[in-house]
């Protein structure tokens, strides 16, 4: 019997270019004349990737540089406007980071947990 696995997320909140981590949320966006705050909160699903490979870490690392461009996108195409959207983008990106390698470090122990107790059940029963 395989057991299903729970959704993964990994929430990206942005208020004026900060982030916080809150639990799961739904997505949401407000986005704000240029020269103001750009809020949003959007979920970036990896249940898909396998995030103890450098390709599904690089695939979940796109997903989230998209969904912050996404959020911090502002429409305004003057200096202050375009400024403001780097802003956002880079503080967004640079504060996601501790998220994402907790993400990837709870793969890798989950892996290394599944490996010992298969070593485990197998030298205990070894008929299975």
């Amino acid at each position: 019997m395989k057991l299903a696995r729970p959704i993964q997320l990994l929430t990206i909140t942005a208020v004026a270019g900060a982030i916080s981590a809150p639990p799961l949320a739904a997505q949401q966006s407000t986005h704000h004349s240029a020269g103001t705050a750009t809020q949003f909160n959007v979920e970036v699903p990896h249940e898909d990737l396998d995030l103890t490979t450098e390709k599904g870490v690089a695939r979940l690392e796109e997903r989230i540089r998209t969904r912050i461009r996404q959020g911090c996108a502002n429409g305004g195409r003057d200096s202050a406007s375009v400024k403001l959207e780097r802003k956002c983008r880079a503080s967004t990106l640079a504060q996601t980071e501790p998220k994402l390698r907790f993400a990837i470090r709870s793969a890798h122990l989950s892996k290394e947990r599944l490996a010992r107790n298969a070593k485990a059940t197998t030298q205990t029963n070894p008929d299975i």
